[in-house]
């Protein structure tokens, strides 16, 4: 087919010459410019398709390797959390936050007091099995036998409220008051060993709970005076008091320098419930609780802390081997 384009004539109308414009055959060096445009046109279509393709199989292979990754997770999380030793390994920390409860209950004996109640002494290690569940593991501290000061809180109480505290915090004022009003004059308080004498209140069985303080006063009178009759308090001189803060990251903002604390976990006021029988922290918003203390019920919120404690043998049980 011969390709036809408008050119414009040049002359008049006289002879063989065509005048205005008309239609001519196109010239080969007319088509050349066409057939370049057309060539570049399917390059640019062949490089698109080409350039999508391999956009298509990135991305494809960035999808698997992302579902890949996931698998691996999935499969390591699943194992953490349902390998039985794995579980007991994460509860033996440092810190307490684990526990051992089982070993502890086989390990203690029949003994009971005059009263019928059993004599619950919590060691200061407990033997761990092997790997095998044989006999040959290894004993493992408990994290807060390392303080003889709260040894007889340990040893007679379920559970131990640390309180961080101090007569000049204003803050401190509402959660001792609602201490007090929770928990004073009940037989439920451990009283200190020097507590005079009182037949409402049984010294000679394991109690539900023991206050003890951990004072920031500024000398040994204000922290007597401030502290209720029936907590459990640090020695003022005692080096254990700093040691305790330092343990647990609490103090005032104006004993971190001395104290060498930072970063800072808690201030004050803080109360710290811990399990006596495994030394693990049950919850360390003691003070929150204790802000809800009217609504909470006779026993204030030593029933929601038994209840997390109750939670921790269950799944002691569930683990356990």
């Amino acid at each position: 087919r011969i390709i036809m384009q408008k050119r414009r004539g040049g002359g008049g109308s006289g002879g063989g010459s065509i005048g205005g414009d008309g239609l001519l055959p196109m010239t080969v060096a007319d088509t050349t410019g066409t057939t370049m445009r057309t060539i570049r046109r399917r390059r640019k279509r062949r490089t698109d398709r080409h350039g999508r393709s391999i956009f298509l199989c990135s991305s494809t292979t960035a999808g698997v390797a992302i579902v890949m990754v996931m698998l691996v997770l999935s499969v390591f999380v699943m194992k953490k959390f349902l390998d039985p030793k794995a579980v007991i390994g994460d509860q033996n920390t440092a810190d307490g936050s684990g526990s051992m409860m089982k070993k502890l209950l086989l390990q203690q004996n029949d003994a009971t007091d005059e009263h019928g109640a059993p004599i619950l002494a919590v060691p200061a290690t407990v033997e761990v099995d092997g790997d095998n569940g044989d006999a040959g593991g290894k004993s493992m501290t408990l994290p807060l036998s390392k303080f003889s000061s709260l040894t007889y809180a340990l040893e007679n109480s379920n559970i131990v409220a640390l309180y961080f505290a101090a007569s000049w915090c204003p803050m401190s004022t509402p959660i001792t008051k609602a201490l007090d009003v929770a928990f004073s004059n009940k037989d439920v308080l451990l009283p200190p060993p020097y507590y005079p004498h009182d037949d409402t209140i049984r010294q000679d069985k394991r109690h539900r709970l023991a206050i003890v303080y951990i004072s920031s006063d500024g000398s040994e009178e204000e922290m007597m005076s401030y502290a209720k009759p029936e907590w459990n308090v640090i020695p003022y001189d005692s080096p254990e008091r700093n040691d305790l803060k330092r343990h647990f990251s609490t103090c005032a903002k104006k004993e971190m320098n001395a104290l060498e604390i930072d970063p800072r976990k808690h201030e004050i006021p803080t109360l710290i419930i811990v399990d006596s029988f495994t030394h693990g922290i049950l919850s360390t918003n003691g003070v929150q609780d204790m802000k809800k203390v009217e609504h909470s019920g006779e026993d204030g919120p030593l029933g929601p802390w038994e209840h997390m404690q109750s939670l921790a043998r269950a799944r002691e049980d569930k683990f356990m081997i």
